[in-house]
């Protein structure tokens, strides 16, 4: 919005305009939500070889590695079809498209967590009749990253999700 005949408004608004804030927000409130398709699958990937180094070695590495699959996502999810575009509410489908992906993340990560509880339940039997010896979450620091994990599978196969389910931006004719 520019001021006209104020000459220091002028000037502060070409200044704000060569920081690309303005046009950045005009388009952010214009938006159609990105479609995410490759970043969540490499940030999925990234915290599953993160948790495979808090199985193998343990420590700080693996739970780093997991917490940037979960945070790269966490903060790409208002860009995509998860968040709210200019900051308006959501239309029923949009809403709809939301909730599917959330069902869709949640349930995979319910069937990683009954999973890996299995795997540690059966494997903590196996150790005690000296049948082999699986890994067992031992640490606080193997606690939390198993945690990560549930979280990051969650938030990316929504991403996930929702991008599938989202329908192409329309294209304008112009003829």
């Amino acid at each position: 919005m520019t001021y006209k005949g104020d000459p220091i408004a002028e000037k502060l608004d070409r200044l704000a305009e060569a920081t690309g804030m303005p046009g950045l927000q005009r388009r952010m409130r214009a938006r159609d939500p990105m479609r995410f398709r490759v970043l969540p699958s490499i940030l999925l990937a990234l915290a599953v070889v993160g948790m495979a180094m808090q199985i193998g070695w343990g420590g700080l590495a693996g739970f780093w590695i997991v917490w940037a699959g979960w945070f790269g996502i966490f903060m790409c999810q208002p860009f995509g079809p998860m968040g709210r575009p200019g900051g308006r509410k959501l239309d029923e489908r949009e809403a709809a498209v939301v909730r599917q992906g959330h069902f869709t993340g949640m349930m995979w990560a319910l069937g990683v967590a009954i999973l890996g509880s299995l795997t540690i339940a059966f494997g903590t039997a196996w150790a005690m009749l000296r049948m082999g010896r699986l890994w067992a979450p031992q640490t606080p620091m193997d606690w939390m990253t198993i945690t990560l994990f549930l979280l990051a599978v969650e938030t990316n196969v929504a991403v996930l999700a929702a991008s599938a389910a989202t329908p192409e931006p329309l294209e304008d004719d112009e003829e």
